[in-house]
């Protein structure tokens, strides 16, 4: 039986388009710029729906018609799935020169397990569990201080359901 009347519990819902695009700028460290508005403008303060974002398009930022927040579009569909797997945005961020894989790659000062922990507490405000912290090691292996395995893991992170969804 489901309670929706009482509210005895909380259904998982992916987040808002505005919340999310923030979300996935942190956790890459590649900030989204918005034309007309000052550098470092989150999604959240935009002041209105006129920006052109395919990423707000297609995640459900409503059209704002009418003051009404039934506009915002809450589904998921397979145009979501494929932008956060696959689009020159997301690779973009994640393969930036002043992002975080970047940074955690070119960080030999600091063991691997603190800047693995340091991406769990961004992405998803924990630490990794004993079993992600040593599969996440053996992947990042002898190549810590490449870029690339630390895009790889960043992207796992961005892509999964505790990170999409509010719970």
């Amino acid at each position: 039986m489901i309670d929706r009347r009482s509210h005895s519990r909380y259904y998982p819902k992916r987040l808002q388009a505005e919340t999310l695009l923030d979300s996935i700028d942190t956790v890459t460290g590649a900030a989204t710029t918005f034309a007309g508005m000052p550098a470092g403008t989150r999604a959240v303060q935009l002041p209105d729906t006129g920006f052109d974002s395919y990423f707000l398009t297609v995640f459900g930022q409503p059209d704002s018609k009418t003051a009404c927040e039934c506009e915002r579009s809450s589904e998921a569909n397979l145009a979501q799935s494929l932008h956060l797997l696959n689009s020159e945005e997301m690779q973009k961020k994640l393969t930036g020169d002043n992002g975080r894989a970047a940074a955690l790659a070119a960080d030999t000062t600091r063991p691997v397990e603190d800047k693995i922990r340091e991406l769990y507490k961004l992405a998803l405000s924990r630490e990794p569990a004993d079993q992600e912290m040593a599969s996440a090691r053996e992947y990042l292996g002898e190549r810590h201080n490449q870029r690339e395995p630390w895009e790889d893991l960043i992207w796992a992170l961005v892509n999964s359901k505790e990170f999409l969804f509010n719970h």
